[in-house]
């Protein structure tokens, strides 16, 4: 049974979505610090752990979901197959699409400890039977370095790290082919995958040729730069798929932008 949130937390969710003044005060007077959560039921209808201090969290508090374009054209196309989320983050994506379509069978992977943590409780309050991988997806498999996203936004932790960013430390994590996990039988092959993994994603579809092969992967939700033909849009349409873009919702709009690609011809 999904846990509900409390009152005390509906109020303080209340109090985000309105923006008033004295919220910080009022959070601070109730015992909480800046580390705490409070629980949050989505517009999809699942409920999260949510930080009102960090920035994916604060706008599923404010507007109910962040990016609902990319879980919609998740499940359009998920039926009763299987959900690969590639940068689960806390799981907003992957547990939603479960949550959506609960005959599919779904697959999260995230490296960071930290997130993952945070994955593995937000799947235990949603009572939903999904498998999570603490795992990074790339084009060899071993260990590597991940820089770990800032505290008020750890989704940006990579592998591949941005000059301009700021990061808060690094650690070593397990790293992958999708490839290997499958023929290993670790791991059921994907019939749609969500990529997000913050600049890693041409690695990580590299490590991907013989599942990108495969006509039973129908889809892959990704984002990518809007500035024309990229590697992974270049790579994507080799391996025989169409791109489009997903237009941003409401305020997640950034430099990058969401796209699905389907197997050509739809």
């Amino acid at each position: 049974m999904t846990a509900k949130p409390s009152l005390l937390d509906r109020f303080f969710r209340a109090y985000a979505r309105m923006r008033w003044r004295g919220f910080i005060r009022l959070w601070r007077l109730s015992g909480r610090g800046f580390g705490t959560t409070l629980r949050a039921t989505t517009s999809k209808g699942t409920v999260f752990e949510l930080s009102p201090f960090s920035y994916i969290d604060a706008i599923v508090l404010r507007e109910g979901y962040y990016e609902p374009e990319v879980v919609d054209a998740i499940v359009s196309g998920l039926g009763d197959g299987v959900l690969w989320d590639v940068g689960a983050n806390f799981g907003l994506h992957g547990l939603t699409a479960k949550f959506l379509r609960p005959a599919a069978r779904v697959v999260c992977f995230e490296p960071s400890v930290e997130m993952f943590d945070r994955l593995q409780r937000n799947r235990a309050l949603n009572a939903l039977d999904v498998d999570v991988v603490n795992v990074a997806l790339s084009n060899h498999t071993g260990t590597q370095t991940i820089f770990l996203g800032p505290p008020g936004n750890p989704g940006m932790s990579t592998l591949s790290p941005w000059s301009e960013a700021a990061y808060a430390g690094t650690s070593l994590v397990a790293v992958s082919r999708g490839d290997d996990l499958v023929a290993q039988g670790i791991v059921p092959a994907p019939t749609v995958i969500k990529l997000d993994v913050e600049g890693h994603e041409l690695p990580a579809l590299e490590g991907l040729t013989n599942i990108l092969r495969s006509p039973s992967l129908g889809a892959v939700v990704f984002e990518d730069s809007p500035a024309g033909d990229t590697a992974v849009k270049a790579f994507l349409r080799e391996a025989g798929f169409t791109c489009e873009s997903l237009p941003r919702c409401r305020s997640s709009e950034h430099g990058l932008e969401n796209f699905v690609a389907h197997r050509f011809p739809r």
